[in-house]
C-alpha cells in the first residue's frame, strides 16, 4: 500500500534479523531449554525473513501467510526444515497439539477474528507449549503502522479520514486493542510479560536500536515503568498453554 510506512520494514534484512534475535532470546528464557527439538509455527510471517532466521534454531518451522504473493516470494533455499504455506490464522493447518512454539508477532490487529485465532493457537499447541506474542497497544501515542500520532485513539470514521488526509491510504483497517482487552483475549493462557525487562535491558533482547533516542527510559525506576504498562506502545509476552488441557 502506498504511504504505509510499516511495509518497508518487512523487507529490511537487518531489522528482521534483530527481531528474530529478540524472539529467540525470549523463547530461550521462557523455555529454559535448547530449542533444537521444538516444532514451531510462525503466524502471519509476511516476507518470511524472520521465519528464515529462526529456522536453524528449531526442529522445524512453518511460516503461515494469507497473502499468496508473499508466500510465493518466501525463500526456503538451504533450509530443509522450513516450509511456507498460505493459510488463515483462524484455521491453522496443524493437528491438535502438533506445535511446541507458536509465534504471533504483530498479527492480531490485522485479523478479522482475534478470538478465533487465539482458539486455534490453543488447539495446535501441545500442553505446556508456548506462544510468543507481540502486538501494539491501542493507546500508543504513535500508531506504528502509519506513523500517525493518536490514530488508533480515534473513532473509526475519523481514523479513516485521518489516513486519507495524510495520504497514507484509503482507510484505517487495523484493530489494535488496549492492554486490558489483550489480557482478556489471552485469558486461557498463563501469562508472562517481557516488555518491562526489554525496556530495562535492551541489549539482552537485541532491541536497543528500537529505543534509539529514548534509551534514557531504561534508567527510570522499575516501579514507575511497571505503572505505565497500560500505555506501552507495544507488548512482548510469553503465553503458556496449561498442561491440564
Amino acid at each position: 500500500m502506498t504511504g504505509y510506512p510499516a511495509q518497508t520494514v518487512l523487507h529490511d534484512p537487518a531489522s528482521r534479523q534483530r527481531r528474530a534475535a529478540k524472539i529467540l532470546a525470549i523463547l530461550r528464557q521462557a523455555l529454559g531449554e535448547d530449542l533444537a527439538a521444538s516444532r514451531a509455527l510462525d503466524i502471519g510471517c509476511a516476507s518470511g525473513l524472520i521465519t528464515r532466521y529462526l529456522a536453524p534454531h528449531l526442529r522445524w518451522i512453518i511460516g503461515l501467510e494469507y497473502d499468496p504473493q508473499a508466500v510465493a516470494r518466501a525463500d526456503t533455499a538451504g533450509q530443509p526444515h522450513l516450509l511456507f504455506v498460505r493459510g488463515d490464522a483462524a484455521h491453522l493447518p496443524l493437528a491438535d497439539g502438533a506445535a511446541d512454539v507458536v509465534i504471533c508477532a504483530q498479527v492480531y490487529e490485522h485479523v478479522a477474528d482475534p478470538e478465533a485465532m487465539v482458539a486455534e493457537i490453543a488447539r495446535v499447541l501441545r500442553p505446556g507449549g508456548v506462544c510468543f506474542f507481540s502486538g501494539p497497544n491501542r493507546w500508543a501515542l504513535m500508531e506504528e503502522h502509519y506513523r500517525l500520532p493518536l490514530l488508533s485513539w480515534l473513532p473509526r470514521p475519523w481514523a479513516d479520514r485521518y489516513v486519507r488526509l495524510a495520504g497514507r491510504g484509503d482507510a484505517y483497517r487495523e484493530r489494535p486493542q488496549s492492554y486490558w482487552a489483550l489480557r482478556r483475549l489471552w485469558r486461557g493462557f498463563e501469562w508472562q510479560d517481557y516488555t518491562l525487562d526489554m525496556i530495562r535491558r535492551p541489549e539482552a533482547y537485541h532491541c536497543a536500536p528500537e529505543l534509539g533516542r529514548l534509551a534514557w527510559i531504561s534508567r527510570l525506576p522499575a516501579g514507575f515503568l511497571r505503572a505505565l504498562r497500560p500505555f506501552y506502545p507495544n507488548y512482548n509476552w510469553i503465553l503458556r498453554k496449561g498442561v491440564a488441557e
